[in-house]
C-alpha cells in the first residue's frame, strides 16, 4: 500500500509541504514585526521642526507598535520581534537552535528594511541620524566622550536583575 494521496503526491511531500508554508510563515511574522517596530519606532523620535515629539508621545508610539507587532504575528511565530526575546526563548528551551537562528537573521533583515523605508520616506532636512542616540557637544569643562554614555549606562545598570 503506497502512501498517496488522491492527487498523487506522497504523503511525506503533502507534511514537508505544510512545515514549509508553516516556517516561511513565521519568519515572514518575524520579519515584518521587526520591521514595523523599527519603522514606527524610530519614526516617532524624528526631530520634525513644526514640533519636536515629547518623550510620552515617543512611549505611546512605541508601545502602540509594539502591540500592534504582537497582536498581528502572535500566532504564526510567537511574536518575538527582538532578538534579545528570541534568545531568551532559546535558553529556556522553548525554541531549536536552528529556529532561533532564522528567526534572528529574519528580525535582523526587518530591521534594516524598515529602517531603509524610514529613510527613503523621510525628508532630508528630517532625516539627519536617523534618530541615533548622541551626546551633544558642551562647551563646559566636562568634555563628554563618544563612550561616555555606555559608560554611564554601565555603572548605574545593576549586575543583578532587580525583583
Amino acid at each position: 500500500m503506497d502512501a498517496v494521496d488522491p492527487g498523487g503526491c506522497g504523503w511525506a511531500n503533502v507534511l514537508a509541504c505544510r512545515l514549509w508554508k508553516a516556517i516561511s510563515r513565521a519568519l515572514f511574522a518575524e520579519f515584518l514585526a521587526t520591521g514595523l517596530y523599527v519603522f514606527f519606532g524610530v519614526g516617532s523620535v524624528m526631530r520634525w521642526p513644526t514640533a519636536l515629539p515629547s518623550v510620552l508621545q515617543i512611549a505611546i508610539a512605541f508601545n502602540l507598535v509594539t502591540a500592534m507587532a504582537v497582536q498581528v504575528t502572535w500566532k504564526a511565530s510567537g511574536a518575538h520581534a527582538n532578538p534579545a526575546v528570541t534568545l531568551a526563548f532559546l535558553v529556556g528551551s522553548h525554541i531549536s537552535l536552528p529556529r532561533a537562528v532564522a528567526y534572528v537573521a529574519a528580525q535582523l533583515v526587518g530591521a534594516t528594511v524598515g529602517a531603509a523605508l524610514l529613510y527613503g520616506v523621510m525628508p532630508g532636512d528630517i532625516r539627519e541620524t536617523l534618530g541615533i542616540n548622541a551626546t551633544p557637544p558642551t562647551s563646559s569643562a566636562l568634555q563628554l566622550l563618544p563612550s561616555s554614555s555606555l559608560h554611564l549606562k554601565a555603572c548605574l545598570t545593576p549586575p543583578f536583575p532587580i525583583s
